[in-house]
């Protein structure tokens, strides 16, 4: 059982050395988590500042959707244990190169 602890202790240094590394990467695996395949499909991390996270979403009625579930959402990634607690989610409409049109 000790192996596990000081596996553990690495695994924890780590991933705070890549979060502070590359905050997007870490953050947006949260997000995916959090926020689950479907709404992680139309939306991206754009920023993390302050306690705000601001949210890219493939259209304005994702932004609008998102932003009444913007409580549930903050919660879920608090609980996945940011670096940074969450105060705030802020849902923007804004395209992304990964997203295809559905005309």
């Amino acid at each position: 059982m000790p192996e596990f602890k000081k596996i553990a202790a690495l695994v924890g240094k780590e991933k705070e050395r890549l979060w502070q590394e590359s905050p997007g990467l870490g953050l947006q695996a949260l997000w995916q988590q959090a926020a689950g395949a479907d709404i992680a499909a139309h939306s991206f991390v754009r920023a993390f500042r302050d306690g705000v996270i601001t949210v890219g979403c493939a259209s304005g009625g994702w932004a609008c959707e998102l932003r009444l579930a913007a409580g549930e959402l903050t919660a879920r990634m608090n609980a996945l244990g940011t670096p940074e607690q969450v105060r705030e989610i802020r849902f923007v409409h804004q395209a992304h190169a990964g997203w295809k049109s559905s005309k």
